[in-house]
């Protein structure tokens, strides 16, 4: 189903009814300060290209995704965080934020936004574009955002830090995340292979979905040291068949501990062919943190270091790492 022809539906029918709720509540809240847009001589360019003025900063925010609710958190920013998604469940006192929805546009309700009156809400902006357009009509100041890599990551920590006035602590934030990223980059240069081992890494079982060049996952795959074995496909998250598998037989398998539910190593074993495929017949399957390594946010170094473990596992002394940082492990 094309996403953004039912956002479209979605939001159209309710807008008039919004505008005129989100009216009252700028008039019940007028005693708040307001900065006008040209007041304002800062912006920040957010991932839609969308100019995103930086006024006063933001104390109430809404965040659409799990991603950007664990880096409003890793900024100190859980205080001013009054709604976020159904899975936005780390830290634990994110499980305590009133929902607004889903992850999908379908899901998320405006009413519940707008009631929420808040002065950011931070998007996706490959899976929200409709709900923006519609925020803007409502002069609700929103940004898109959604890394797909590490540097776009410390980039939006920072854009954040501006709009709520905390650069000191996104500056802090990106600095412990370079020296820890560079720390398991030193592992990786003593451990690493020649040539480096083949990896499939399984984004989703059915249908079989990997990742591709561009994504953060393959990113986190390069800096182990390993090889993927679709690096010439053209899609970040390409659809991709078993005989694929079969053909580039990776040397090892990775995936997240979850597909909605717990995922299956006796499944991944005994799907027709695979047993002649060398990660297999090794027993070199491991699953990673789910939560880790399925969202481009704080915690995604963690992932790495996990990857690491499993692709070189002399290197878990290196890392620090105990065996409950390993989450599964093919016997």
């Amino acid at each position: 189903m094309n996403h953004a022809h039912l956002g479209l539906r979605f939001w159209l029918l309710p807008l008039l009814t919004l505008l005129a709720f989100a009216a009252g509540c700028r008039q019940e809240t007028s005693n708040r300060p307001e900065t006008s847009p040209s007041a304002s001589t800062q912006t920040i360019t957010d991932r839609l290209d969308r100019e995103v003025p930086v006024q006063q900063p933001a104390q109430r925010i809404i965040s659409l995704s799990p991603a950007t609710t664990e880096l409003l958190f890793a900024l100190g920013l859980g205080d001013s965080v009054v709604g976020a998604t159904k899975h936005c469940n780390f830290p634990p006192a994110a499980l305590e934020i009133p929902r607004v929805g889903g992850g999908t546009l379908e899901s998320i309700s405006a009413e519940v936004i707008v009631a929420a009156q808040p002065d950011l809400v931070l998007c996706k902006w490959d899976y929200h574009q409709p709900l923006i357009e519609s925020l803007d009509r409502l002069q609700v100041r929103s940004m898109a955002i959604g890394a797909k890599n590490l540097q776009e990551l410390f980039e939006e920590a920072r854009w954040i830090g501006k709009l709520t006035d905390r650069t000191a602590e996104a500056e802090a934030l990106v600095s412990r995340m370079q020296n820890q990223q560079q720390h398991l980059l030193n592992v990786v240069s003593r451990v690493k292979h020649d040539p480096p081992i083949r990896v499939f890494y399984e984004v989703w079982d059915d249908p079989l979905m990997t990742a591709g060049p561009d994504s953060f996952i393959d990113e986190l795959l390069t800096m182990a040291g390993l090889q993927n074995i679709v690096s010439d496909t053209a899609v970040r998250y390409p659809r991709i068949s078993s005989e694929t598998v079969l053909q580039g037989d990776p040397q090892l398998i990775l995936a997240p501990t979850t597909h909605f539910e717990q995922v299956d190593l006796a499944e991944i074993r005994s799907r027709p062919g695979w047993d002649l495929i060398t990660a297999v017949t090794n027993q070199r399957i491991y699953l990673i943190s789910g939560d880790e390594i399925s969202r481009c946010g704080p915690r995604v170094l963690d992932a790495l270091a996990e990857i690491i473990v499993a692709a070189y596992p002399e290197a878990r002394e290196d890392l620090q790492l105990d065996a409950t940082d390993q989450t599964k492990v093919a016997p």
